[in-house]
Order: structure tokens, then sequence, then C-alpha cells
């Protein structure tokens, strides 16, 4: 080899592993650019559920923050003294005043049964509380309560108002502004009319569902407690009893019920043959005493 050779192999060698350096430093640098990239997309990634979560959250918040439209009912059953019925039904009668109004209210008292009452009232919620906390107490029995989602009905409902008041709106400005021929207007009015009265019964139908979900409508029922002999062993016995005594009133009112049916025609019939009999009795008489008197063979001839 010559000897210029020499010196100069050491400076290609160096100038090899500074290529080879570069080269190492820049495939470093685009893995450290893809690192971040694809933590990136790793980061998108996990935050896609976390954004879908939020959104249905707020969507559910959305929805819980519609008013419910409910109709509620409760159902009250009172047992208390035969004597304190009347009374008692009368003080909840009175309870009902502002904002409250009464449906119907009876009272039944009768003779061959025990008293009772039903009350029926409709109270707006801000003072159904006051209401039903005073009508409470130990004789309460029962208490039961329904309710009915309306909020479909009252939600299709506003929205059908609000459209046919929009449109009604545009044909009074229509049936204002336009100046076109006879038939067009008479259309335009009779349109409006149909309109108008769509909104009106849409209205009573909204104020309708207005008494459902905005006040609360209460059924009360007034029963004599019962006795003993009703909630006993011996109440068997007390019911047979009474059955019978029952059964024996009614033979006894349907034998009176026949005497009095049958006691007209007995007046009328009895003389018709009372008089009969006397007349055949008479002729039979008059028929035996008007015979001739058989006489005996061979009496009429001499010896």
């Amino acid at each position: 080899m010559p000897a210029s050779a020499m010196p100069r192999s050491p400076r290609r060698l160096s100038l090899i592993v500074a290529a080879l350096l570069l080269a190492a430093l820049a495939g470093c640098g685009n893995r450290s650019e893809q690192a971040p990239a694809s933590a990136n997309r790793s980061l998108d990634m996990a935050a896609a559920p976390e954004a879908m979560l939020a959104k249905g959250m707020a969507g559910a918040s959305a929805t819980e923050a519609t008013p419910k439209y409910l109709a509620e009912r409760q159902f009250w059953v009172f047992e208390l003294p035969e004597k304190a019925i009347e009374a008692r039904w009368q003080a909840h009668v009175d309870l009902c005043r502002a904002d409250c109004e009464v449906l119907n209210a009876s009272l039944s008292k009768s003779a061959h049964a025990p008293v009772s009452a039903h009350l029926e009232i409709r109270v707006g919620r801000p003072s159904a509380a006051r209401l039903l906390s005073a009508m409470a107490g130990p004789e309460v029995t029962e208490r039961r309560i329904e309710r009915e989602d309306k909020t479909l009905q009252v939600v299709d409902t506003e929205a059908r108002l609000k459209n046919q008041a929009e449109l009604r709106d545009r044909l009074r400005n229509l049936l204002a502004t336009r100046s076109g021929a006879l038939k067009d207007v008479l259309e335009t009015e009779r349109e409006l009319a149909r309109v108008q009265g769509d909104l009106d019964s849409l209205a009573a139908q909204r104020k309708t569902l207005a008494n459902e979900t905005e006040k609360i409508l209460l059924f009360a029922d007034y029963r004599p407690e019962p006795t003993l002999g009703e909630t006993g062993a011996m109440q068997p016995l007390v019911e047979a009893w009474r059955s019978a005594g029952r059964a024996f009133a009614e033979s006894l009112s349907a034998a009176l019920l026949f005497i009095v049916q049958v006691l007209p025609w007995l007046v009328i019939v009895t003389p018709v043959i009372w008089g009969t009999w006397k007349l055949l009795r008479r002729l039979f008489n008059w028929r035996r005493k008007g015979a001739p008197a058989p006489t005996a063979p061979g009496a009429g001839e001499r010896p």
C-alpha cells in the first residue's frame, strides 16, 4: 500500500461515523415527533367516551328540566262513630274555601241502613297540604294515591295552541292588508273562523288539563266503625241472627201484603156467593113443595 493512503483512511472513517450519527439523530427526531402525535391520538380516543358521556348527561339534565304534568287523585276512607259522621263530613266541607271547589257532597241517613257520607273535592296544590293535614286523623283507615302522567298531552296541546295562534295572527294580517277579490276575502274569513274555533277548543282542553295537573282530586268516604260483633268471632252468629230476623220480617210483610190485596175482593165476592147460595136453596125447596105426592097402587079401585 502507498504511504499517502494511510493518512486518508482515518478521515474516511470519521466521515462515515459522523454520517451514521447524523442519520441516527434524524431517526430519533422523527420518532420523537411521531410519539406525541400517537399520544395525542390516544388522548383523543380516551376523551371521546368522556365527551359522549358528558353529552348524554347534558341531554338527561335537559330532559329532567322539562316540567312533568301529573294528574293526582287521592282516596280516603274514614271510619268513626255513626253519630259523628255527619259532623265530621260537614266540617270537611267547610274546610274547602280558597282555591278549592266541592264537586260532590252527599249524606245518606236511613232507618234501614247505617249513616254514610261521600265527599269529592278539587283543591290546588299550594293549598292541598294545609287542607289534607287538617283532614288527617286517626279515623283515616285507608289512603290511596293514584298519579297519571299528562306531560305528553299538555306539551302537544300547548304546541298546537301556539301554532294555531300564529296561524290566526297571519290570517288577520292577511285579511287586514289584502285588497283582492271578494271571493278570496270570504275564503280567508272562513279559514280564520275555523282556526279560531280550533283555538278555542284547544284552549278548553288546556284548561281541563290544568285542572287535572295543577289541582288534586280527593275522594273521601265516611263509614261507621264496625262493632265488636262485626269484627270478632261472633260475627257469623250476628250475621245469621240478622238474616233470620230479616227473613221473618220479609215473610210477614209478604203475608200482610197478600191479605191487603185479597181483602177488597172478599168484600165484593162474599155477598155474591152468599146470595147465590140462598137463591139456590129457595129454588130447591120450592121445587120440593110443588111436586105431587105419589099414590099407592090400587088405592082408587072399589072392592
